[in-house]
């Protein structure tokens, strides 16, 4: 069994990683971490679900703090993470706290929905790390607020959904901007045609890593799947609710009106809601994030900004009012539930794909929470998650690109009541 010390790790970093409840490296973090290491450009593939984040950063946050730069009146810039939504760019700055722990790395995030300025202003000492998006990072730029002319590690994370917003330009003039000696490090779920296009016109020398491993999302999952019709979605998810009277459940959207329809629907039938898209301001979506992780509302409602690299800790429900038309989206809309970087394991036992199925069956027509019924004799795996789908007719095309995705049968079925 391979250890994070028999990685190279220093002492500070495994004492992090110990006091999160780490044991021992999943297969991205194995063979990515000696990857970065090394300094060669590196490319890694990974399932949604399995340590991505810790296989980057700690390697990259190591090797940042071989260089005390404490004592300097300003700073210069020599990590920069990029990543596509302010909510991913919040919590891998959260994480480079938690696991860059008394390495005296000073880390500033940036990203779009608050005031320029109020940013321009934190970079008057400097700072060893930013973690940014790419249009807020190229304005400071433009404005020379920062240089990148000190850039030593450069990441990119969730990067098949950078190469795909659309920002060509944008990318093209942040490696412009960064030495060409830099190392270059490109993370994501899933791989592409322009992933891989990008990595050949922008890495050299690379060292390539791909995971086998199946994802969380896929293994550790119930999919279940309700034919009902578009107008009646809205009556269905709030009896769906009624039914499961979960603590928590993460509930996907396709667009800002929706978002803002729902959270009002649920409210008035007295369900507590929030709800997440891109035009809420920053300082709002960062509040109803908090107060959905803390408990202090029960379901969020979001577009598929949420969909991606954000840990949402003891998640069991993630419900699809409307499939995403991409079957990777899909994919990382439910894995933000049985995720590997915390393991927060089900006080009760848990169920089989078919006796989780017949478990809610039964609650349904007893109005029982999920919970309350322990696992037949035979539990054929871990479930840490159940995923429900709304599929009205229009969408059904979606099905066996996703079913595919998934990699097992998924049944469109009639509504349990």
């Amino acid at each position: 069994m391979t250890t994070f010390a028999a990685l190279g790790l220093n002492k500070t970093l495994q004492a992090n990683i110990k006091r999160l409840g780490y044991k021992e490296p999943t297969y991205i973090q194995e063979h990515s971490i000696g990857a970065v290491l090394s300094g060669a450009d590196t490319y890694a593939i990974a399932p949604t679900g399995t340590g991505k984040t810790a296989a980057y950063l700690l390697p990259t946050l190591q090797e940042l703090s071989q260089t005390d730069n404490s004592e300097m009146q300003v700073r210069p810039i020599r990590g920069l993470y990029l990543v596509p939504t302010r909510e991913l760019a919040q919590q891998v700055h959260d994480s480079i706290n938690v696991y860059g722990k008394d390495l005296g790395l000073r880390t500033i995030s940036l990203f779009g929905g608050v005031r320029i300025e109020s940013q321009i202003n934190r970079f008057k000492r400097g700072a060893d790390i930013i973690v940014a998006t790419p249009k807020r990072l190229i304005d400071l730029v433009k404005k020379n607020a920062i240089s990148l002319n000190a850039i030593e590690h450069f990441v990119m994370d969730e990067a098949d959904r950078l190469v795909s917003m659309g920002i060509v330009q944008e990318l093209r003039t942040i490696l412009e901007t960064i030495p060409k000696k830099a190392q270059k490090v490109v993370f994501s779920a899933t791989d592409s045609k322009a992933l891989e296009k990008f990595s050949k016109a922008n890495q050299s020398n690379v060292k390539s890593v791909k995971s086998e491993a199946k994802s969380p999302a896929l293994t550790k999952i119930v999919h279940t799947m309700y034919r009902t019709f578009r107008d009646d979605k809205n009556k269905t998810l709030c009896r769906l609710l009624d039914m499961l009277d979960c603590d928590k459940a993460l509930i996907f959207v396709r667009t800002k009106n929706d978002v803002n329809h729902l959270t009002d629907l649920l409210n008035n039938n007295g369900f507590s809601s929030a709800g997440l898209h891109n035009e809420i301001p920053q300082k709002k979506r960062q509040e109803r994030l908090a107060a959905f992780k803390q408990g202090e509302v029960k379901y969020l409602v979001a577009t598929d900004i949420v969909s991606r690299g954000i840990d949402i800790d003891d998640l069991y429900y993630v419900i699809n009012v409307d499939l995403p038309v991409n079957c990777n989206d899909y994919i990382h809309r439910v894995g933000r539930t049985a995720r590997t970087a915390k393991t927060h394991l089900r006080s009760k036992k848990v169920l089989s794909d078919k006796a989780s199925k017949q478990a809610f069956s039964k609650d349904v027509a007893t109005k029982k929470h999920h919970d309350d019924y322990s696992a037949p004799a035979k539990v054929v795996k871990d479930i840490q998650g159940h995923v429900f789908s709304l599929v009205c007719p229009e969408q059904e095309r979606l099905l066996p690109k996703i079913i595919n995705a998934v990699g097992k049968d998924i049944k469109l079925e009639a509504l349990p009541w």
